[in-house]
């Protein structure tokens, strides 16, 4: 997410770092457990940086051709990129540096991703991209055909001088092909990659959330897990003096009708999880060597309501300690062995209505 959430759930600073992942200090991980937030700008910088060598006047001075001629052999619309960056690219570009084929050393990755309509974005930039760096590519063989006649004109030493640019930027653009290929490939790697939805049992949170599970199955993106934050959990029936009860009898009515609107929300994502997990796409979603602990369906947690702010390792790492560790929904998490052939992490990518508890999740 490009807020600061995580940065203030942990309570460590991680703005300074720049994008960097930051490891933790706390005896609880024992330094096993990193964080990065998004830095926009430099994403930003570095696919303008891929890009600026189709700036088209550029290009074409460095030629020494008309700009006309490389817009009618389709440059413009690259070029145009550099000023409108597409929505989410800064994040895009965050993921696939740490997902860089050369940088093993996490097992798994958490993602913790913007409100709902910006994940599903988020999601479907990688194959845009890939085919919109392509058409670029397919460009090469236009383009060379440019540099024939130059050196036709100049003679091979001074074509090849000026024909350079145009070499350095094609080797950025398939370097950054590349590795948005790779990243796409392990977002729809069901061995490797699954979402969890997060929400609260509200309607509009239950609706929304039921709306992002179809959107995602559609995709191809494997849903294992959902979790149902800030529940309400029935008390106990012991009374006390009539007095008190009297007192109490608004914030009981109250409590109670939390409850019961709240078990009514979750029964119908329940339907909903039941209903997408018995589908064929679903089905085709999933890894095969993902049981999801023995269930083919997709699991619903729900963790407490709590009536103070979970902020910083250790009050995160109770929550985790007492709601997800011994949870068999969760096991593959904790497994070791749970990397890809490749070494590769599991990825863990987080989504849902903004304000439903995705981050201390």
């Amino acid at each position: 997410d490009p807020a600061h959430s995580l940065g203030d759930a942990l309570d460590v600073d991680l703005r300074s770092s720049e994008g960097r992942p930051v490891g933790m200090t706390d005896p609880l991980t024992e330094g096993r457990l990193f964080a990065a937030e998004v830095n926009a700008d430099a994403a930003l910088r570095d696919f303008r940086a891929t890009l600026e060598g189709f700036n088209v006047e550029k290009l074409a001075d460095a030629l020494g051709v008309s700009a006309e001629l490389l817009e009618s052999l389709g440059l413009r619309e690259f070029s145009g990129l550099l000023n409108n960056p597409p929505p989410g690219i800064d994040e895009l570009v965050a993921l696939g540096n740490v997902m860089d084929e050369n940088n093993n050393d996490y097992d798994v990755v958490i993602v913790d991703t913007a409100p709902t309509g910006h994940s599903l974005r988020l999601l479907a930039l990688p194959q845009f991209l890939d085919g919109l760096l392509g058409k670029l590519l397919k460009l090469r063989m236009k383009l060379a055909g440019l540099t024939n006649t130059l050196k036709m004109f100049l003679g091979d030493q001074a074509a090849q001088e000026r024909t350079q640019t145009l070499d350095n930027a094609m080797d950025k653009v398939e370097a950054f092909q590349r590795k948005i290929g790779r990243l796409e490939a392990t977002l729809k790697d069901k061995s490797l990659t699954s979402f969890m939805i997060v929400t609260v049992p509200t309607k509009l949170a239950m609706e929304e959330s039921k709306r992002l599970l179809t959107e995602l199955t559609k995709e191809g993106i494997a849903v294992n897990h959902i979790v149902v934050n800030q529940c309400v959990v029935e008390g106990d029936d012991e009374g006390g003096s009539s007095s008190t009860m009297n007192k109490n009898e608004a914030l009981a009515n109250y409590y109670n009708r939390r409850v019961v609107g709240q078990q009514k929300w979750i029964s119908k994502l329940k339907e909903a999880a039941a209903e997408v997990s018995a589908s064929e796409e679903y089905q085709s979603n999933r890894s095969s060597d993902d049981d999801n602990n023995g269930s083919s369906s997709i699991t619903v947690s729900e963790l407490p309501f709590f009536d103070v702010e979970l902020v910083g390792v250790p009050a995160l790492g109770y929550v985790g300690m007492q709601h997800l560790v011994n949870n068999p929904s969760f096991q593959s998490l904790m497994q070791e062995e749970g990397r890809g052939m490749r070494g590769e992490p599991r990825v863990i990518i987080c989504g849902g209505k903004g304000g439903v508890g995705k981050t201390t999740t």
